[in-house]
């Protein structure tokens, strides 16, 4: 049986119906130009803007750019848009749909869509029937973004500000008890600076040996050095204690002024590269593409047909 695919054959075939190719491509043609157009598919503009993470902290091994894509990327981010933009009327679903969510989340992603470019940058690009509605909603995505990450960031340095300021106060009643257990020893025993004291009396024990004091002055600082030999180790592991504690202290109050500061920031969170603008030509649906693909379509699907008509023949006959 002759092969209708050969090249000689499939030319003789085409020719043969060629009128009927003709009509077929130009019925086909007019209908995809009509059903492609407003009147069916309703023309979408795409607004894009160019972000790139500044002044945030990673939560986890992930980019700065990574981080912003799981924001974006976010639920309560999504319901936000959802609610403020209407979008279960734009895109046509009836909140008691039973798939209301399911159907709502799917018309989000095919109309909003971010990735992260070569350049580290954060692409936003959304699709709208209205072209000003697209470019305010690039614009609100990153203002919620800038309000997610604020809100993150509080909640991070808030919650380190609370742990530093528990930290503070007990480092603050540690040197209220070390202070008075140390005015006990200074009180009754007239300990005031162990290494100076210790040095001044020794001095001065040995002068006034030297130069015949009284006997009364002489035992005066008997006595005092008695007191540095029975309390002044115990004083002056107290001093150095109360140093580290207040070492403790101010590095802990440094922290906790630092988290405080990043608490109440308020700043953004993302720079934006290339600002969203409406735009003047539809992104979808690209018409001459539809009408090719089809036309294509339409006169190969016609070519199998013609061709198994004509070998169904010939096996008949």
């Amino acid at each position: 049986m002759k092969s209708y695919f050969d090249n000689q054959s499939l030319l003789s075939t085409i020719w043969k119906w060629k009128i009927h190719f003709i009509i077929i491509g130009v019925v086909t043609f007019i209908l995809a130009a009509i059903f492609s157009s407003p009147f069916f598919i309703t023309p979408l503009y795409k607004s894009e803007s160019r972000v790139y993470p500044i002044n945030s902290s990673p939560y986890s091994e992930e980019s700065e750019s990574e981080q912003l894509l799981e924001i974006l990327s976010s639920s309560d981010l999504k319901r936000k848009m959802i609610d403020v933009f209407n979008l279960s009327e734009r895109y046509d679903i009836k909140a008691d749909d039973p798939y209301y969510r399911t159907k709502i989340l799917k018309g989000y992603d095919e109309h909003i869509d971010y990735k992260k470019t070569e350049y580290e940058t954060i692409e936003i690009s959304v699709l709208d029937a209205d072209p000003q509605v697209a470019s305010d909603m690039v614009d609100s995505l990153i203002a919620f973004y800038n309000q997610k990450v604020k809100g993150l960031q509080r909640k991070k340095f808030g919650e380190q500000a609370y742990s530093y300021t528990n930290d503070l106060n007990r480092k603050k009643l540690e040197i209220d008890s070390l202070k008075k257990h140390m005015d006990v020893l200074r009180r009754e025993y007239g300990l005031l600076d162990y290494e100076k004291q210790a040095e001044q009396l020794t001095s001065g024990y040995m002068v006034a040996l030297a130069e015949g004091a009284e006997p009364q002055a002489i035992n005066e600082i008997r006595g005092m050095l008695g007191n540095m030999e029975e309390k002044g180790g115990d004083f002056f592991l107290l001093e150095i204690e109360m140093e580290a504690l207040e070492i403790q202290r101010d590095t802990i109050n440094r922290r906790l002024e630092k988290a405080l500061s990043f608490a109440n920031k308020d700043e953004s969170y993302a720079m934006v590269v290339e600002e969203a603008f409406p735009a003047d030509k539809k992104s979808y649906p690209t018409r001459w593409l539809i009408v090719l693909v089809s036309l294509l379509a339409v006169e190969f699907l016609a070519l199998i047909t013609i061709i198994a008509l004509e070998n169904f023949k010939n096996v008949k006959s």
